[in-house]
């Protein structure tokens, strides 16, 4: 499906929901984080960006998949809903949305002829000054999405020295793990992307601004902290903390705070 959608970027909107398991190969029923390469920095041929949502839980599910949708229909261009096996499987309470969406204006579709001029579909672009132009335009929409679309939530970092870096399922304990280090006293805080693509990179560095450790939480073997490193350069060293087919528990994470808030401590 997705090599399909691929081809029809530039035309169609669609939205993708990837509820990750444990990999490589089928894999099991566990929760995973390992296809963070596969969808922001793409899983097929060709110059070309997806727009991926990562929710934290069951609302947020429905509410980034209206989002999606949104998103998908203004920019024309698939969109990925990015949740995990726990996620897919658990049961909490949500509001569902009361209000109606108006229908969106779609004169692109291939709706048939009736009072209009054909849309034409085009997949191929075979000269090359033809392919050029399609691909320019599709990455001049791409900057306006990086310009627009950065999302993400910053929780205790005014003061944070460590900083946790974590999305999705992920982010929830280490919320929990942030609050345990503030009730010992120690300066943690939590930056979570909403946006994997485009990656919020403005705001993780001034969350990180007064920072001397990041940590990024992952379930994986370290795919986000490219991103991370990305954002942040050589101004602070930025460690992986992981597991691979489970969801840790917050006193795992808290634990690898302590060590890197001695490690803080014993360098100044």
């Amino acid at each position: 499906m997705l090599l399909g959608t691929f081809l029809f970027k530039a035309i169609f909107s669609v939205v993708i929901v990837n509820i990750m398991r444990g990999a490589p190969g089928l894999g099991g029923i566990h929760p995973s984080q390992a296809d963070y390469f596969q969808s922001v920095k793409g899983g097929g041929h060709g110059d070309y960006r997806l727009i991926v949502l990562a929710p934290s839980s069951v609302q947020e599910l429905i509410d980034h998949t209206i989002l999606a949708f949104e998103l998908a229909e203004t920019y024309r261009t698939p969109v990925v809903v990015f949740g995990d096996a726990m996620m897919g499987q658990m049961m909490e309470p949500v509001l569902m949305p009361e209000a109606e969406l108006p229908p969106p204006n779609r004169p692109w579709a291939t709706t048939g002829m009736e009072g209009r001029e054909p849309n034409i579909v085009h997949t191929l672009y075979l000269p090359a000054d033809k392919l050029e132009a399609h691909c320019n335009r599709l990455f001049a929409k791409y900057r306006e999405i990086e310009q627009k679309e950065k999302r993400s939530i910053k929780y205790l970092t005014e003061d944070a020295e460590i900083l946790v870096v974590a999305y999705g399922i992920m982010s929830r304990v280490a919320k929990a793990a942030v609050e345990m280090a503030r009730d010992d006293g120690l300066k943690v805080g939590l930056f979570r992307p909403l946006t994997l693509w485009p990656f919020p990179d403005t705001a993780l560095e001034e969350a990180a601004a007064n920072a001397r450790v990041v940590i990024a939480a992952e379930i994986s073997m370290g795919q986000m902290i490219e991103d991370v490193r990305l954002a942040l350069g050589k101004r602070v060293p930025v460690h992986l903390f992981n597991r691979i087919g489970r969801v840790p528990n917050p006193d795992e994470i808290y634990a690898d705070i302590k060590a890197k808030a001695q490690g803080v401590m014993a360098n100044g």
